[in-house]
């Protein structure tokens, strides 16, 4: 655990999503069959857009809230999840669908984590919205998933 700031809890969410993009279309590209050809193209644009979210949602707080001190910013699995990535067979969509749905899982944790820690009420509410930004993100990849399946 280490000190960091709202803003750098963005940034680090913003650059996590862009690589977890960038890895999602590197394997779209790769992929031979058509329902995991379809599930990491919707996983890229997700990724993408949950980037985008968390460059609105930074423009959106004040000054103040984003130079707020986080004390116990966790350190991330961020790596960890990315090496995963790297190393999962793209042949096998329940494997993607399970990384991709651990990663929604774990942010949606630490900013459930982190808004409990906030000492402040501005910063309170910033990860509490992130926190449910991403349980969003985690119940619409769950349906995607099952209508997925379907196809």
């Amino acid at each position: 655990m280490r000190y960091k700031t709202v803003e750098e809890v963005i940034q680090d969410g913003r650059d996590f999503h862009a690589k977890l993009a960038q890895q999602y279309g590197e394997y779209e590209q790769l992929a031979t069959n058509r329902r995991i050809e379809l599930l990491l193209d919707q996983l890229k644009r997700r990724e993408d857009s949950m980037k985008h979210s968390l460059e609105n949602f930074h423009a959106d707080l004040s000054p103040g809230a984003l130079h707020t001190w986080v004390q116990f910013a966790p350190e991330g699995r961020e790596k960890e999840f990315l090496q995963r990535l790297r190393n999962i067979d793209i042949d096998n969509l329940d494997d993607i669908a399970k990384l991709a749905l651990d990663i929604e899982i774990y942010l949606a944790d630490q900013y459930r984590d982190l808004a409990q820690g906030a000492e402040t009420p501005s910063a309170r509410d910033a990860f509490e919205r992130l926190r449910q930004l991403e349980e969003l993100e985690e119940h619409t990849l769950s349906m995607n998933l099952c209508n997925l399946r379907d196809y």
